[in-house]
């Protein structure tokens, strides 16, 4: 059902892992722009929970707005996406030579997010290290800037593109043998911006 759903194009994924590992991201177009529009009229139903405007505390803390969704009925578009993407990139990373990370990749964490215009996004930060492998994260409308980064003060950064239709594959532990998540943020949210996360949870038992 693949072929319905994304852009019928060739990617060369040791291009997008070599991407991965040398700027920390890499950006796809893949959504069709029929199943993208009914991804958008979708996520426009849902109902976001406010997310805290200040997280963590000190030289550490991370200023976002935003209102999320993690409630995904068994046959919605979302699940459909995410099923349909999860075949595709285990089909491109069995092709490759040497399999890029430290365990099958089985995303288990889905989340959607929603920024209003005039949002600040969401200042330069890391994902949690309970997140292994791939993080995957899929622009579904509006506008917003995405930007891997140096540090937390937004250093030496790098924009991926986040335009609509496109999916930003960004390291985390796992990837490579390595331990390296990337500092990355969100600015620039000129129009309401739809951005759908895909997550691999780290098995508990496994630790940091």
């Amino acid at each position: 059902m693949g072929h319905e759903l994304f852009l019928p194009q060739t990617v060369d994924i040791e291009v997008v892992i070599q991407s991965i590992a040398t700027v920390g991201a890499a950006s796809v177009h893949l959504i069709d722009e029929s199943f993208r529009s009914a991804l958008l009229d979708e996520a426009k139903r849902y109902p976001y929970r406010l997310e805290e405007e200040y997280v963590g505390s000190g030289e550490n803390q991370v200023r976002q707005q935003m209102g999320s969704c993690d409630d995904f009925s068994l046959n919605c578009q979302y699940r459909l996406l995410a099923d349909a993407f999860q075949a595709w990139i285990d089909a491109r990373l069995d092709s490759l030579r040497e399999y890029p990370l430290s365990s099958r990749l089985r995303f288990d964490s889905l989340s959607l997010q929603r920024y209003e215009p005039g949002s600040i996004g969401i200042t330069p930060h890391l994902d949690g290290w309970r997140y292994i492998n791939l993080i995957c994260i899929f622009a579904i409308g509006g506008r917003g800037r995405f930007f891997i980064c140096a540090d937390r003060t937004g250093s030496a950064a790098v924009e991926i593109d986040a335009s609509p239709g496109s999916v930003i594959l960004m390291r985390a532990p796992g990837f490579m043998g390595g331990d390296l998540r990337p500092f990355h943020f969100v600015t620039g949210i000129t129009a309401v911006r739809y951005s759908f996360g895909m997550r691999q949870l780290r098995d508990p038992g496994l630790g940091r």
